[in-house]
């Protein structure tokens, strides 16, 4: 194909040659048109219908998801859109240009702002609940918001830890969705802050409490091993008392004995399992009777209780008293001749209430290395004492102790001391002939025996993980 210009110059230009400069500007110019097309979408609230709001600086906004896909997207109207949209405050520098081909979907708005803003090396800072939007060179220790996801540790834990240490304009909140945080504060800082939580969001270890409460005599005391590390004669021990009325009622034909709570805190030179098989030897040739045999795991810095004894059930009745009022009546002249009094009472409450009487042991187990463990321990015995009584009800004797020891891992710890003494009376005779005045003593017969006992606890820690 020949054309001829105005200057009388002939182009001899092939079809084929014309084809393909028509394909290259119909192509170029498709891009171009195409250069500043996107969707963008935004979706609603949590599905459950309650409203929900996340945060950007400190900046409380809808909890609402973005989606963005397009190619050369200018960022400009784009971020001035999103603040529209979301209805921020806003200040934006002249400086902020630029494009970006950007694919995101169903992300939150925060995270799609700081993906943004990173693609045009922008930043942002907040002030007074306006965001201030520009180059990150222009911006002077830039604000950023940091989510940073939590493993172990609650998030209200970590807010309780950084709160009091963040700088002033730093912020940290958790998120609405997961267990995380997020924080405000400069890039800097944010590496600091990374690093505390590192330290602190650790997999708590996890610590098997074995246990015996058993009763011994005195002879199998001195044949379990035990080498006592205090006992009552020092001062290591912190003994507390107090007596209290419960309201319970019962017949009772037993004889009070005595109690004392002088505790003793030792180890058992044997481990854990053959001190078992020992105390079930002596089980069976009556030296002891093993109470309760409880197994625990608890968290380190956790407390696990346990308790052996008896909850006894009353009743409480409270009356909340009366009222009465006087009302004078008339003869129709005039005159009060009298009145009426009525006399109104309210009715009498009652509520079910309850006690525990026996030993309830409180032990937190603390981890400190790969085989020590620190024990804080508490132990409280509750008994009746039926020679103090409130308005005819028992009270009831509290005794208690606590002692922090620290033990090698699944080793034994002993606490010995809660002594009693059971006195006990039984009458035996002929029928008929035991009852015959004068001579009836010689067909009967009187048993008086006295007892003592000893309330030992074996506690036997072992780490788990």
């Amino acid at each position: 194909m020949i054309f001829k210009s105005r200057n009388g110059i002939i182009l001899n230009v092939s079809p084929i040659l014309l084809i393909l400069i028509f394909i290259f500007f119909c192509i170029f110019f498709g891009q171009s048109e195409n250069a500043c097309a996107f969707k963008t979408r935004i979706s609603g609230v949590s599905s459950s219908g309650s409203s929900s709001f996340g945060f950007i600086g400190g900046i409380k906004i809808p909890d609402k998801k973005i989606t963005i896909e397009g190619n050369d997207i200018p960022l400009r109207p784009l971020i001035i859109g999103i603040c529209h949209e979301f209805r921020l405050n806003y200040v934006l520098s002249s400086a902020v240009n630029g494009s970006a081909t950007l694919h995101i979907r169903n992300i939150p708005l925060p995270n799609a702002l700081s993906i943004i803003l990173r693609a045009g090396n922008l930043g942002y800072s907040v002030s007074n609940g306006i965001l201030f939007i520009g180059p990150r060179t222009s911006l002077k220790n830039s604000y950023v918001d940091y989510k940073i996801d939590l493993k172990y540790i609650q998030a209200k834990n970590v807010l309780s830890v950084l709160t009091p240490i963040l700088p002033t304009g730093a912020k940290a909140y958790a998120s609405p969705h997961g267990n995380s945080i997020f924080v405000y504060d400069i890039p800097s800082n944010i590496k600091k802050i990374k690093r505390i939580i590192k330290k602190i969001d650790v997999k708590k270890r996890v610590v098997l409490l074995n246990a015996r409460i058993v009763d011994v005599t005195d002879n199998f005391v001195r044949n379990l091993g035990i080498a006592w590390s205090f006992s009552p004669n020092n001062n290591n021990t912190i003994i507390s008392t107090s007596t209290f009325p419960t309201g319970f009622s019962g017949a009772t034909t037993s004889t009070a004995g005595s109690n004392t709570l002088n505790l003793s805190v030792g180890t058992a030179w044997q481990n854990f399992g053959i001190l078992s098989a020992q105390l079930s030897l002596g089980q069976q040739l009556g030296w002891d009777k093993v109470i309760a045999s409880p197994s625990v795991s608890v968290i380190s810095g956790q407390p696990a209780t346990i308790n052996s004894g008896v909850t006894l059930y009353y009743v409480a009745y409270t009356a909340s008293g009366g009222s009465s009022s006087s009302t004078p009546s008339s003869n129709g002249t005039g005159a009060t001749t009298g009145g009426t009094t009525v006399i109104t009472q309210e009715p009498v409450t009652s509520s079910l209430q309850t006690i525990t009487l026996g030993l309830t042991l409180t032990v937190t187990p603390i981890v400190e290395s790969k085989n020590s463990i620190m024990l804080n321990i508490n132990v409280t015995n509750s008994q009746p004492n039926f020679g103090q009584e409130v308005n005819g009800f028992p009270s009831v004797n509290n005794k208690s102790v606590s002692t922090t020891v620290m033990v090698k891992n699944n080793s034994t710890l002993v606490i010995g001391g809660i002594l009693y003494t059971d006195k006990s009376h039984s009458n035996n005779g002929v029928p008929i002939l035991s009852t015959l005045p004068v001579i009836g003593y010689l067909f009967s017969s009187r048993q008086r025996s006295v007892s003592k006992e000893q309330l030992m606890v074996f506690i036997s820690p072992k780490i788990v993980n």
